[in-house]
């Protein structure tokens, strides 16, 4: 049985998007030392194929590897990585104007696409009648 995730659903051993950013950083760098994938192998003391795998985002990187990798290619682990921003977190009052907000919108929009008048006065005959219960 896969070993699945349980955040996304994702089988573990599978690479992500996340691992093919890292392969193309590996690359990248690689390159920018003017290394082939043979002399990168022979330093981290693996194939070249595997720095293929590795590369093309066939194959995922440990951390210990990532390290090995990162001192080679004389970069910071950092680099290795893509760059993204985590939401500080909303409170419950914030969204529950933000999910108002949301459906005033979109029964806005509801509303605006009604041609038939008397469609419209029922709509808004209901709306009277939320409004007065509300």
């Amino acid at each position: 049985m896969p070993n699945t995730n349980q955040n996304n659903g994702h089988d573990a051993r599978k690479p992500t998007e996340a691992d093919r950013f890292v392969g193309q950083q590996m690359r990248q760098a690689r390159r920018e030392l003017g290394l082939t994938q043979d002399a990168l192998a022979s330093l981290l003391g693996v194939t070249f194929q595997q720095i293929q795998k590795y590369e093309a985002g066939h194959s995922r990187l440990s951390a210990g590897r990532l390290r090995d990798v990162a001192i080679a290619l004389k970069k910071e682990i950092h680099y290795f990585y893509e760059p993204f921003a985590i939401d500080s977190p909303v409170s419950h009052d914030a969204e529950h104007r933000l999910r108002v907000q949301d459906l005033k919108r979109d029964g806005k929009r509801l509303i605006d696409q009604i041609d038939d008048a008397l469609d419209l006065r029922a709509a808004v005959h209901i709306l009277e009648a939320l409004d007065k219960a509300g």
